[in-house]
């Protein structure tokens, strides 16, 4: 009520119709008879279900009626009738305030419904397209939340959301003056029999049906303890969930810290609490920074520090305006390919040492290099070599790749590397301690004995025979870790002649070339090429790189046919949202 201008009302229509007796036209007012109030009401309870209805009337105030002297706002109680009498002492001493209600004009039916972003549709459309699925999660009812997630492009089919609400009929806000009958139409036509419905009943649904809650796009008639719940569900099904949420809403903290991976998003604030500020109001208020308005600098430094605290658990906070999801995404992916790649490289060069040392010590061969050497192969060259992941430009494809989850992850990722890495280290495992004793045995005496050496004196080999041998043991190794790295500084794509007549990618040439070369210049610091090498270590000096070249391109070929299978697999799951109704 307002002290200056009049009376103000809304609500929903039935109890708004009973204040009113008149309605304006948008040039006068005429009277409400009874069929326009019967086609407001139709009206109404046609859209209601499906969007924000309310009820808009006016009533001004006449001298003779007592006004308060500020501006007061009256709420009813749930259920109040109109006739009823409520004691409104503190607000109006004398008088019933209510008694103003009466005589009101309508000015209208409001229904609002969330309009989508213009770009949200093609992100979207961008991250299925990229195998992430998307999953909205709404406050709302079931049926105002299709209406909204059909008009962001998702699938709000049969069998396609879920209502997280607890009891048979919380997944509609249905009034207090809505027909029973009504609610029980639209519950039996909307709710899915073969879908769980309340959060306590997904995860029997999961051990006992299908995975169907795991695919759907939307969940309805959420609250923040059932969303946190769900994801909860989704992370013990082995998948990886990044949220993506409101850096102003309180509730979403806990929800930032359950996900995997969260993105806080600074929405566009409300033009109707900072318009005041705005002297020119032609400007449309889109194009106005409110930062730089003296009556929002408060609004707006509450505003960020709310920001700050609710985003702390979040890996990363971008402003609605400045926030391309996708390009983030091309950028994470191309840098976490290039980091597994490296992990992968460096993990098969070490391990390939580790072995190559092991396998001398066990046939009791002294070891294949010297303390200097293997300390430039592990502390130098392994992590030069391991950077050739990096240097490759970005991949096309990269948007198309499908990560799989937990589960997936883990199975490929043991047996199939351990299986590839025995194949294309079978050459140097065991032909390098072949051709190292049968060296050592032709530099020793007539008295040594092969693999033992000469079993009179302590050392067994003389220093000059395992200086020898070691040299050259260190421009083999340099030389097979320099090819490795760059056979395989990506995992699937060949190594072909575009690629080494691409400008972009001469750092992956480079690196490896300089990793042999600087095993070639230890060698030669250390004086031990004065002395031609046994003809054991020659023929493996020249015969071994382009075995194992061989032996590893064909590995690669073969775990890119099992890779392509693999995602071929995956993207088969990824699209299928039937469960028990799917020929998969």
């Amino acid at each position: 009520i307002n002290a200056e201008y009049g009376i103000m009302s809304q609500g929903t229509a039935p109890f708004i119709l009973k204040c009113c007796t008149a309605y304006w036209t948008g040039k006068e007012v005429l009277e409400l008879r009874p069929e326009h109030r019967t086609r407001i009401l139709e009206f109404y309870n046609q859209n209601r279900l499906t969007c924000h209805c309310f009820v808009v009337s006016y009533r001004p105030l006449l001298t003779n009626e007592i006004t308060p002297q500020h501006d007061v706002f009256v709420s009813l109680p749930k259920g109040f009738g109109f006739l009823d009498e409520v004691c409104m002492s503190p607000l109006d001493p004398g008088e019933n305030l209510l008694k103003l209600q009466s005589g009101q004009t309508l000015l209208g039916v409001l229904c609002a419904q969330f309009q989508p972003k213009h770009d949200i549709v093609s992100t979207i459309e961008g991250l299925v397209a990229a195998n992430i699925r998307f999953v909205h999660f709404s406050y709302d009812n079931e049926l105002r939340s299709r209406a909204f997630g059909t008009k962001i492009g998702l699938e709000t089919g049969w069998n396609c959301h879920i209502s997280l609400a607890e009891g048979d009929f919380d997944n509609f806000s249905v009034e207090s003056d809505s027909n029973s009958a009504e609610a029980e139409t639209f519950h039996f036509y909307y709710c899915k029999a073969r879908l769980p419905q309340g959060i306590k009943n997904i995860r029997p649904h999961l051990e006992n049906v299908d995975n169907v809650p795991l695919l759907v796009p939307l969940f309805t008639s959420c609250t923040p303890q059932a969303i946190r719940e769900m994801i909860c569900i989704m992370q013990e099904n082995s998948e990886l969930v990044c949220c993506v949420g409101s850096s102003l809403q309180v509730d979403n903290f806990s929800t930032f810290l359950q996900a995997d991976s969260s993105l806080g998003m600074i929405p566009h604030l409300p033009q109707n609490c900072l318009i005041s500020g705005i002297k020119d109001m032609s400007i449309p208020w889109e194009s106005v920074d409110y930062r730089k308005l003296p009556d929002c600098q408060e609004q707006i430094n509450c505003l960020h520090l709310t920001s700050i605290l609710n985003t702390l658990p979040c890996s990363l906070v971008v402003s609605r305006d400045n926030c391309r999801l996708e390009s983030l995404i091309r950028a994470a992916r191309d840098m976490s390919v290039a980091v597994k790649q490296s992990g992968h490289v460096m993990i098969s060069l070490y391990c390939a040492l580790s072995l190559w040392s092991l396998l001398h010590l066990v046939v009791l061969l002294p070891p294949p290099v010297s303390l200097s050497q293997s300390l430039f192969l592990c502390i130098v060259l392994v992590p030069l070599l391991s950077s050739t992941p990096f240097t490759l430009q970005q991949d096309t494809n990269i948007m198309e790749l499908h990560t799989g989850n937990r589960e997936s992850a883990i199975k490929s990722s043991v047996s199939r590397h351990a299986k590839h890495f025995l194949i294309r280290w079978a050459g140097l495992l065991l032909t390098s301690p072949l051709s190292t004793a049968f060296s050592l045995h032709m530099l020793c005496d007539d008295s040594c004995k092969l693999f033992l050496g000469n079993t009179d004196t302590e050392t067994r080999f003389s220093e000059r025979s395992k200086n020898v041998v070691q040299n050259y043991n260190c421009i083999l190794i340099s030389l097979l870790l320099s090819l490795h790295s760059f056979i395989f500084s990506h995992r699937t794509k060949p190594m072909n002649l575009a690629l080494l007549l691409n400008t972009t990618t001469k750092w992956t040439i480079i690196i490896p070339l300089i990793g042999a070369l600087l095993g070639v210049i230890i060698v030669l610091a250390s004086g031990g090429y004065t002395e031609a090498p046994p003809y054991p270590l020659i023929i493996v000096l020249l015969t071994l790189p382009l075995v194992h070249t061989a032996t590893a391109i064909i590995s690669k070929r073969y775990d890119r046919k099992l890779w392509t299978r693999d995602q071929r697999r995956q993207k088969l799951k990824f699209g299928t949202k039937l469960g028990m109704n799917s020929p998969f």
